[in-house]
């Protein structure tokens, strides 16, 4: 089904362990080139070499990858001077794909050391020899195939690199990154969690809950839409374990204390134990609720994030933000609370209705702007197939995003030390156009992409950002079908809720701006003469079609 896959590399590499589980991960054979030798011959490789001298075996490795070249699949973990013979290696790139392992000569040196396995090429000092080798072999590996560090990974951790890279280059026809890697896994203080991204993993709740520890009762509370769309699916998915089941109306009216208390009259009536989960199956709205819930009920107990629309599985479901809104803001009551286990199914986003799938593109193009110029370019070279969901082009975009975002959440859970305000780029004036249409106008990554738009044109105007760049941000958001300007909102209500924007610094509003793309600054305070500026800026229509390098009489 993937054809060969041929692992390369120096040895304490990590060929044979990352080798064992990738073949376990794509259900292929698993091959280790020396232990096949050694069956073969009857005699250890240290026998070999040392009666009939390193040539002798070269002639028998290359005889068996050319008949491991033979066969449709396997995962090959190959000995660390296969790739030198010219013609191993070009059988290796012919019959399959070749991934290179690598890894500091000291970090390789001291594997090898913990293994205590004799190396007939490594006597005397390992590090030293390690070198000589990699000087003689380092061309070799490189024309072989793309390169994976494993230093400082995990086996897991390099299987999932490996895959990657595989799915990148096309070597997993009908595959991608997202549908065959493992969990992105999210370390915080307080606890760890995986967040699975693919196809059909609905279909694998639970069995994802049992492998995960969650065995309690469960409490299921869905987006009534959802319910509509996928409800049949879903409960065969939780047939055999005990559940209940909650549909409610859809919609950020519904993310308030009064719901949220009906909520938990209704939970606490079952009777729940700290051993009991709560499932969250639905957009952010729902997300936030039900993870509002998970962390007042009985002081905390499970809870499990199924994100079903393109923005909550790149951004609600992600870092333990939880709560409701209050009619002064959005998301002012609440708790950091982070998920037991996220399952973002690729498949459940094909019924969204085309505004829902640019709302959550908008979020994607504001990670990439403040932390990753390629995945802004990978963006850019595949608007219209991500607004179609082509998969081919949204797995590895989609789970882009929950790494970047996961990374930010690892150095800064409870958004205290300015790493994770990045997220909030186009938000401050995002969530004050939200409340000042009382929520019920432009849906999240709608008024995001607004705010993207004024905070752009400040950003450039405050000379952090360059003005090609502004208008390359505001093509795209065009070509995702999204807005860049609010008409005639009433701007008191605007500025109202600019005040009680929660990144606020002794008393004075702070943004978030770019300053490069794949780059930002946190913290930086704004005249009011260029925030009112901005808002004229998205409350002229007309005006947003220059681009930026072209307006007149930019503000010092």
């Amino acid at each position: 089904m993937t054809g060969l896959i041929f692992l390369v590399g120096l040895s304490g590499s990590g060929k044979s362990t990352a080798g064992r589980l990738l073949s376990r991960r794509l259900q292929l054979p698993f091959i280790d080139l020396d232990t096949e030798i050694e069956r073969r011959a009857g005699r250890s490789i240290e026998t070999i070499f040392a009666e009939q001298g390193e040539p002798a075996f070269r002639q028998l490795e290359s005889e068996l990858i050319a008949e491991i070249a033979g066969r449709e699949t396997a995962v090959v973990a190959t000995g660390g001077g296969a790739p030198t013979d010219p013609q191993s290696r070009a059988v290796m790139r012919r019959s399959g794909s070749v991934v290179w392992l690598d890894a500091a000569s000291p970090q390789l040196a001291e594997r090898l050391d913990k293994q205590g396995v004799a190396r007939p090429l490594l006597p005397g000092d390992p590090l030293d020899n390690l070198e000589r080798l990699r000087a003689e072999r380092q061309s070799a590996y490189a024309d072989c195939g793309p390169r994976v560090d494993t230093g400082n990974k995990t086996p897991a951790e390099v299987v999932d690199a490996i895959v990657r890279s595989l799915a990148t280059d096309g070597s997993l026809p009908g595959q991608s990154a997202a549908s065959l890697a493992g969990p992105i896994w999210v370390h915080t203080q307080a606890h760890s969690y995986p967040i699975y991204v693919g196809a059909g993993l609905i279909d694998r709740l639970s069995d994802l809950l049992a492998r995960h520890g969650l065995g309690g009762r469960l409490h299921v509370i869905v987006d009534e839409q959802v319910d509509g769309l996928h409800g049949q699916r879903l409960r065969a998915a939780l047939a055999n374990r005990a559940h209940t089941w909650r549909a409610i109306p859809a919609g950020e009216e519904q993310k308030t204390l009064e719901h949220a208390c009906g909520l938990l009259d209704a939970l606490l009536s079952e009777r729940p134990e700290r051993s009991d989960t709560l499932i969250a199956i639905g957009g952010g709205v729902v997300g936030d609720l039900v993870g509002f819930l998970a962390a007042t009920l009985l002081r905390g107990v499970g809870f499990v994030q199924v994100p079903t629309t393109v923005l909550s599985q790149v951004d609600s479901s992600v870092g333990g933000k939880t709560g409701v809104d209050h009619p002064r803001g959005k998301n002012l009551i609440g708790a950091f609370y982070q998920p037991n286990l996220v399952v973002a199914d690729l498949d459940i986003l094909q019924t969204l209705p085309p505004r829902e799938i640019a709302a959550g593109l908008a979020e994607i193009v504001k990670i990439a702007v403040v932390q990753d110029r390629e995945l802004f370019e990978q963006i850019e070279s595949s608007a219209e197939a991500l607004s179609a969901l082509q998969p081919a082009a949204l797995a590895p975009v989609i789970r882009r995003a929950i790494e970047l975002k996961a990374h930010l959440v690892e150095q800064d859970e409870r958004d205290i030390l300015g790493i994770r305000a990045l997220l909030n780029y186009g938000h401050t004036l995002g969530h004050a156009l939200e409340a000042a249409t009382d929520y019920g106008t432009f849906l999240h990554g709608e008024a995001i992409a607004v705010g993207m738009t004024a905070a752009g044109r400040l950003a450039a105007w405050l000379g952090l950002h360059p003005l090609d760049a502004v208008d390359r941000q505001d093509a795209l958001l065009r070509r995702l079908n999204l807005p860049l300007s609010c008409g005639r909102v009433d701007r008191n209500r605007l500025v109202e809720a600019l005040a009680l924007d929660k990144k606020r610094e002794n008393g004075k509003l702070t943004w978030i701006l770019p300053a490069g793309l794949g780059k930002a600054r946190s913290g930086v305070q704004v005249t009011e003469e260029l925030v009112n500026r901005a808002i004229d800026l998205i409350q002229e229509a007309p005006r947003l079609l220059e681009p930026a390098n072209q307006l007149k009489e930019e503000p010092s």
